[in-house]
This record gives structure tokens, sequence and C-alpha cells, in this order.
């Protein structure tokens, strides 16, 4: 039940959301420009510290479960000369 009230509040917000845009479309720029050097700095600093530290960021893989899509932390199985 509150995974359905959950859809329908990001629904309607997304949809006057998408109006505010149409409305103001300088605003919208401002907003993604704003979020777009905010992600920049965060990666930035995640970068410089994992440089300084000398432990890179690592990448965690996720699979569907039940997924027959091999496991990122299990190494692959030597393959067999032809």
């Amino acid at each position: 039940m509150w995974a359905r009230l959950l859809a329908i509040v990001v629904g309607v917000f997304s949809i006057g959301a998408a109006f505010f845009v149409l409305l103001f479309p300088g605003v919208a720029i401002l907003t993604l420009v704003f979020l777009l050097g905010f992600a920049l700095l965060f990666i930035g600093f995640d970068r410089l510290a994992a440089g300084i530290s000398g432990h890179p960021h690592t990448v965690v893989v996720m699979t569907p479960v039940g997924s027959n899509a091999p496991d990122a932390s299990t190494p692959a199985a030597p393959r067999s000369p032809p």
C-alpha cells in the first residue's frame, strides 16, 4: 500500500516539476548547472581521497536475485585451453 502511495506522490511531483520547467526554463537550467557542479565536486573529492590514500574506490556490481550472471566478488574460473 505504501509503495502505491509513494508512486502516486512521485508522479504528482514529476508532473508539477515538468510544468515548472516548461514555465521557467532559466531556473531549470540553473538547477541543472548547480547539480552538475555539485556532482563534479563530489567526484573530484572522491578521486582526490582515493589518490592520496592509495585505496581506489571499488565498484559494486548488483545482479538480480536468481540471475545466472557471475558475482563480481568471486574470481572467474580459469579457462581450459582448446
